[in-house]
Protein backbone atom coordinates (compact mmCIF):
# COMPACT_ATOMS: atom_id res chain seq x y z
CA UNK A 1 0.00 0.00 0.00
CA UNK A 2 1.66 3.11 -1.36
CA UNK A 3 3.37 5.31 1.54
CA UNK A 4 3.43 2.14 3.97
CA UNK A 5 5.36 0.84 6.30
CA UNK A 6 5.88 4.06 8.52
CA UNK A 7 6.74 4.12 11.85
CA UNK A 8 7.68 1.08 13.05
CA UNK A 9 4.61 0.05 15.98
CA UNK A 10 6.33 -1.81 18.70
CA UNK A 11 4.37 -3.90 21.52
CA UNK A 12 6.59 -3.09 24.49
CA UNK A 13 6.63 1.26 23.45
CA UNK A 14 2.93 0.61 23.60
CA UNK A 15 2.85 -1.44 26.88
CA UNK A 16 4.15 1.54 28.57
CA UNK A 17 2.76 4.52 27.39
CA UNK A 18 -0.61 2.66 28.26
CA UNK A 19 0.23 1.85 31.75
CA UNK A 20 1.73 5.57 32.19
CA UNK A 21 -1.86 6.66 30.91
CA UNK A 22 -4.38 4.22 32.70
CA UNK A 23 -4.98 6.28 35.21
CA UNK A 24 -5.36 9.65 33.71
CA UNK A 25 -7.76 7.84 31.04
CA UNK A 26 -10.11 6.14 34.14
CA UNK A 27 -10.58 9.80 35.13
CA UNK A 28 -11.44 11.52 31.82
CA UNK A 29 -13.13 8.51 30.35
CA UNK A 30 -16.40 7.59 31.22
CA UNK A 31 -17.23 3.92 29.58
CA UNK A 32 -20.44 2.45 30.82
CA UNK A 33 -20.97 -1.29 31.58
CA UNK A 34 -24.69 -1.53 30.50
CA UNK A 35 -24.30 -1.62 27.07
CA UNK A 36 -21.52 -2.81 24.31
CA UNK A 37 -19.04 -0.33 23.41
CA UNK A 38 -17.48 -0.15 19.84
CA UNK A 39 -15.66 3.14 20.24
CA UNK A 40 -15.90 6.60 21.53
CA UNK A 41 -18.83 8.73 20.95
CA UNK A 42 -20.88 6.20 18.69
CA UNK A 43 -23.87 4.01 19.89
CA UNK A 44 -23.22 1.01 21.70
CA UNK A 45 -24.89 -2.29 20.86
CA UNK A 46 -28.20 -2.20 22.48
CA UNK A 47 -29.01 0.12 19.25
CA UNK A 48 -26.42 -0.79 16.60
CA UNK A 49 -27.56 -4.56 16.66
CA UNK A 50 -24.01 -5.77 15.63
CA UNK A 51 -23.15 -8.39 18.15
CA UNK A 52 -24.20 -12.27 17.36
CA UNK A 53 -27.41 -13.13 19.58
CA UNK A 54 -25.41 -15.84 21.57
CA UNK A 55 -26.78 -17.98 24.54
CA UNK A 56 -25.38 -18.30 27.85
CA UNK A 57 -22.53 -20.06 28.34
CA UNK A 58 -20.69 -19.36 24.76
CA UNK A 59 -17.62 -18.27 25.20
CA UNK A 60 -15.89 -14.84 24.11
CA UNK A 61 -12.63 -13.59 23.78
CA UNK A 62 -11.65 -10.32 24.07
CA UNK A 63 -8.24 -8.06 22.36
CA UNK A 64 -7.05 -5.33 23.86
CA UNK A 65 -9.50 -4.65 26.82
CA UNK A 66 -8.21 -1.87 28.87
CA UNK A 67 -10.75 -1.33 31.66
CA UNK A 68 -12.37 -4.74 30.60
CA UNK A 69 -16.15 -2.82 30.82
CA UNK A 70 -16.82 -4.59 27.55
CA UNK A 71 -16.32 -8.40 28.58
CA UNK A 72 -17.82 -7.32 31.78
CA UNK A 73 -20.71 -6.61 30.14
CA UNK A 74 -21.04 -9.97 28.28
CA UNK A 75 -20.44 -12.27 31.01
CA UNK A 76 -22.77 -10.40 33.44
CA UNK A 77 -25.69 -9.00 31.01
CA UNK A 78 -25.11 -12.34 28.66
CA UNK A 79 -24.17 -14.60 30.78
CA UNK A 80 -21.10 -15.68 28.67
CA UNK A 81 -17.57 -17.23 29.73
CA UNK A 82 -15.18 -14.47 28.95
CA UNK A 83 -11.52 -14.40 28.39
CA UNK A 84 -10.05 -10.94 27.82
CA UNK A 85 -6.11 -9.70 27.84
CA UNK A 86 -4.79 -6.17 27.83
CA UNK A 87 -0.93 -5.33 27.13
CA UNK A 88 -1.04 -3.10 29.99
CA UNK A 89 -1.25 -4.46 33.48
CA UNK A 90 -2.70 -1.24 34.93
CA UNK A 91 -5.25 -1.03 32.63
CA UNK A 92 -5.73 -4.60 33.35
CA UNK A 93 -5.98 -4.26 37.60
CA UNK A 94 -8.47 -1.96 36.77
CA UNK A 95 -10.29 -4.22 34.42
CA UNK A 96 -10.42 -7.02 37.62
CA UNK A 97 -11.66 -4.81 39.90
CA UNK A 98 -14.43 -3.52 38.00
CA UNK A 99 -15.23 -7.05 37.34
CA UNK A 100 -14.84 -8.34 40.78
CA UNK A 101 -17.38 -5.02 41.73
CA UNK A 102 -20.02 -6.76 39.00
CA UNK A 103 -19.60 -9.90 40.11
CA UNK A 104 -18.66 -10.68 36.20
CA UNK A 105 -16.22 -13.89 36.03
CA UNK A 106 -13.66 -13.05 33.55
CA UNK A 107 -10.63 -14.76 33.18
CA UNK A 108 -7.99 -11.82 32.67
CA UNK A 109 -4.48 -12.08 30.88
CA UNK A 110 -1.81 -9.92 30.49
CA UNK A 111 -0.41 -10.15 26.54
CA UNK A 112 0.22 -8.39 23.22
CA UNK A 113 -2.06 -8.75 21.13
CA UNK A 114 0.56 -10.17 18.71
CA UNK A 115 0.87 -13.02 21.26
CA UNK A 116 -2.43 -13.89 22.49
CA UNK A 117 -2.51 -17.62 21.02
CA UNK A 118 0.24 -18.44 23.10
CA UNK A 119 -1.44 -16.49 26.06
CA UNK A 120 -4.78 -18.28 25.86
CA UNK A 121 -3.38 -21.68 24.41
CA UNK A 122 -3.17 -22.17 20.91
CA UNK A 123 -6.09 -25.08 20.83
CA UNK A 124 -8.71 -22.95 22.32
CA UNK A 125 -11.85 -21.66 20.42
CA UNK A 126 -14.24 -19.36 21.55
CA UNK A 127 -17.69 -18.22 19.85
CA UNK A 128 -17.03 -14.50 19.66
CA UNK A 129 -13.71 -13.03 19.18
CA UNK A 130 -13.72 -9.36 19.17
CA UNK A 131 -11.73 -6.06 19.96
CA UNK A 132 -12.93 -2.48 20.32
CA UNK A 133 -10.81 0.34 18.96
CA UNK A 134 -6.85 -1.46 19.90
CA UNK A 135 -5.99 -3.28 16.49
CA UNK A 136 -4.88 0.35 15.61
CA UNK A 137 -1.90 -0.22 17.73
CA UNK A 138 -1.21 -3.19 16.08
CA UNK A 139 1.70 -3.40 13.63
CA UNK A 140 0.12 -6.13 11.77
CA UNK A 141 -3.53 -5.84 11.70
CA UNK A 142 -3.76 -8.46 8.65
CA UNK A 143 -2.20 -11.09 10.75
CA UNK A 144 -3.98 -10.38 14.02
CA UNK A 145 -7.62 -10.88 11.64
CA UNK A 146 -5.90 -14.17 10.87
CA UNK A 147 -5.07 -15.29 14.63
CA UNK A 148 -8.67 -13.99 15.53
CA UNK A 149 -10.03 -16.12 12.83
CA UNK A 150 -7.89 -18.96 13.67
CA UNK A 151 -9.17 -18.57 17.43
CA UNK A 152 -12.51 -18.68 16.71
CA UNK A 153 -14.76 -22.10 16.82
CA UNK A 154 -16.55 -23.50 13.52
CA UNK A 155 -19.17 -21.26 12.84
CA UNK A 156 -18.22 -18.71 15.24
CA UNK A 157 -17.88 -14.34 14.71
CA UNK A 158 -15.22 -12.32 14.66
CA UNK A 159 -15.91 -8.33 15.56
CA UNK A 160 -12.91 -5.55 14.71
CA UNK A 161 -13.76 -2.08 15.87
CA UNK A 162 -11.30 0.37 15.04
CA UNK A 163 -10.28 3.47 14.04
CA UNK A 164 -11.82 5.15 10.45
CA UNK A 165 -9.64 6.25 8.06
CA UNK A 166 -11.03 9.50 7.72
CA UNK A 167 -10.60 10.39 11.22
CA UNK A 168 -6.88 10.41 10.77
CA UNK A 169 -7.41 13.51 8.35
CA UNK A 170 -7.43 16.90 9.24
CA UNK A 171 -10.71 19.08 10.27
CA UNK A 172 -10.46 22.34 8.99
CA UNK A 173 -12.39 25.25 9.44
CA UNK A 174 -12.89 28.41 7.65
CA UNK A 175 -14.50 30.68 5.11
CA UNK A 176 -15.44 28.38 2.10
CA UNK A 177 -16.90 29.09 -1.02
CA UNK A 178 -19.40 26.54 -2.94
CA UNK A 179 -19.11 26.22 -6.69
CA UNK A 180 -20.77 29.25 -8.25
CA UNK A 181 -18.77 31.47 -5.47
CA UNK A 182 -21.58 31.97 -3.00
CA UNK A 183 -19.91 31.84 0.93
CA UNK A 184 -20.75 28.31 1.78
CA UNK A 185 -21.94 28.91 5.51
CA UNK A 186 -22.01 26.13 7.85
CA UNK A 187 -20.76 23.97 4.79
CA UNK A 188 -17.74 26.08 5.50
CA UNK A 189 -15.76 23.41 7.10
CA UNK A 190 -14.49 19.96 5.88
CA UNK A 191 -11.47 17.26 6.34
CA UNK A 192 -8.28 17.23 4.48
CA UNK A 193 -6.84 13.49 4.03
CA UNK A 194 -3.76 13.77 1.39
CA UNK A 195 -3.91 9.80 0.57
CA UNK A 196 -7.01 8.18 1.23
CA UNK A 197 -4.76 4.55 0.84
CA UNK A 198 -2.17 5.69 3.11
CA UNK A 199 -3.55 7.99 5.93
CA UNK A 200 -1.10 9.63 8.77
CA UNK A 201 -0.10 7.91 11.87
CA UNK A 202 -1.50 9.53 15.05
CA UNK A 203 1.71 9.63 17.07
CA UNK A 204 1.41 10.44 20.76
CA UNK A 205 4.44 11.66 22.07
CA UNK A 206 3.90 13.55 25.66
CA UNK A 207 4.13 12.84 29.42
CA UNK A 208 3.03 9.03 29.20
CA UNK A 209 5.67 8.10 26.70
CA UNK A 210 5.05 6.83 22.83
CA UNK A 211 2.31 5.83 21.14
CA UNK A 212 1.23 4.83 17.37
CA UNK A 213 -2.10 4.84 16.39
CA UNK A 214 -2.62 3.66 12.20
CA UNK A 215 -5.37 3.75 10.42
CA UNK A 216 -6.00 1.54 7.43
CA UNK A 217 -8.81 1.88 4.06
CA UNK A 218 -12.06 0.43 4.61
CA UNK A 219 -11.46 -1.92 1.61
CA UNK A 220 -8.46 -3.04 3.46
CA UNK A 221 -10.16 -4.47 6.61
CA UNK A 222 -12.67 -6.28 3.87
CA UNK A 223 -10.07 -7.88 2.28
CA UNK A 224 -8.27 -9.31 5.42
CA UNK A 225 -11.58 -10.47 7.04
CA UNK A 226 -12.16 -12.38 3.68
CA UNK A 227 -8.63 -13.47 3.29
CA UNK A 228 -8.47 -14.82 6.39
CA UNK A 229 -11.71 -17.23 5.58
CA UNK A 230 -14.29 -15.12 7.56
CA UNK A 231 -17.87 -13.88 5.80
CA UNK A 232 -18.60 -10.04 6.07
CA UNK A 233 -21.92 -10.39 7.99
CA UNK A 234 -21.83 -6.61 8.98
CA UNK A 235 -19.99 -3.46 7.96
CA UNK A 236 -21.09 -0.11 10.24
CA UNK A 237 -19.37 3.31 9.86
CA UNK A 238 -21.46 4.72 13.36
CA UNK A 239 -22.12 8.89 13.33
CA UNK A 240 -22.19 10.04 16.40
CA UNK A 241 -24.74 10.13 19.42
CA UNK A 242 -25.13 12.04 22.67
CA UNK A 243 -25.50 9.23 24.11
CA UNK A 244 -22.46 7.18 23.98
CA UNK A 245 -21.74 4.35 26.42
CA UNK A 246 -17.96 5.83 25.70
CA UNK A 247 -17.16 8.97 26.04
CA UNK A 248 -15.49 11.81 27.73
CA UNK A 249 -15.71 15.63 27.54
CA UNK A 250 -13.51 15.96 24.80
CA UNK A 251 -14.89 13.52 22.90
CA UNK A 252 -18.48 14.84 23.64
CA UNK A 253 -17.08 18.56 22.54
CA UNK A 254 -16.73 17.41 18.82
CA UNK A 255 -17.90 20.58 17.35
CA UNK A 256 -20.17 18.52 14.81
CA UNK A 257 -17.30 16.37 12.87
CA UNK A 258 -18.07 13.55 14.30
CA UNK A 259 -21.72 14.21 12.67
CA UNK A 260 -20.22 14.32 9.44
CA UNK A 261 -17.36 11.66 9.05
CA UNK A 262 -16.98 8.46 11.17
CA UNK A 263 -14.49 8.06 13.35
CA UNK A 264 -15.05 4.02 13.64
CA UNK A 265 -15.40 1.32 11.21
CA UNK A 266 -16.83 -2.08 12.15
CA UNK A 267 -16.50 -5.52 10.97
CA UNK A 268 -18.40 -8.52 12.07
CA UNK A 269 -16.97 -11.38 10.48
CA UNK A 270 -18.76 -15.74 10.58
CA UNK A 271 -16.19 -18.26 10.19
CA UNK A 272 -17.35 -20.89 8.19
CA UNK A 273 -19.16 -23.87 10.34
CA UNK A 274 -17.21 -26.72 8.69
CA UNK A 275 -13.57 -24.84 8.94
Amino acid sequence: MPGQPRETIEPDRQRAYWDALAPVYAAITRIREDDFHFGPQIPGDRELRILPDLPPGATALELGCGGGQNSVFLAASRGLRCTALDVSEAQLSRARARAAAAGAAVEFLRSPIEGFEAAVGPDRRFDLVHSSHALEFVEDPAAAVRAMARAAAPGGWVMVSTVHPLFNGQWIEGEFEDEDGRDAGDAGAGLFLPNYFSPPDDVRDDAFGHAVSRAWPVSAWFGWFRDAGLSVERLAEPAATADAPYTSDDWADHGGQLDRIPSTIVLLGRKPAGA
